[in-house]
């Protein structure tokens, strides 16, 4: 496996993460999660013709949500998201995150890995995984 910071590997055409999209049942509650479990800060979003936000995740990149119908079933899905789709962030560490989670009686699982990482789903069942980047957890 190529080392996550080897851009060697990366055609020069590709600069990185623009946005993430997710399908959301209800874009106030999705946007309020994401501010209270993450942080994020709302940006500016044009009028697309169905209700959405976009929210900041730093150095450019964004996470938006779509209020739209999902075709994806949300039942039946693996407990631990790092079985299922997902999107992960880097953070310095995972346990202010694990502490919010826990105060709000959020249900998360800890990579199996040994690594600082977390995995948790927001209300529509959309996994988040969280990488903790000083190596301890």
């Amino acid at each position: 496996m190529p080392d996550a910071d080897n851009r060697l590997d990366v055609p020069p055409e590709v600069q990185g993460v623009d946005h993430v999209s997710l399908l959301v049942s209800d874009a106030r509650r999705s946007r309020a999660f994401y501010a209270e479990v993450l942080g994020l800060a709302e940006l500016p979003r044009p009028d697309l013709g169905f209700p959405g936000a976009w929210l900041s995740l730093g150095g450019g990149q964004a996470l938006h949500l779509l209020e739209l119908p999902n075709p994806d079933g949300v039942d039946g899905r693996p407990e631990h998201g790092g079985r299922d789709r997902h999107f992960a962030l880097r953070v310095e560490t995972t346990a202010p995150f694990a502490g919010r989670l826990e105060a709000k009686g959020l249900a998360f699982t800890r990579s199996r890995s040994g690594r600082d990482a977390l995995f948790f789903r927001d209300p529509d069942g959309n996994a988040v995984e969280l990488v903790g980047t000083n190596g301890s957890a």
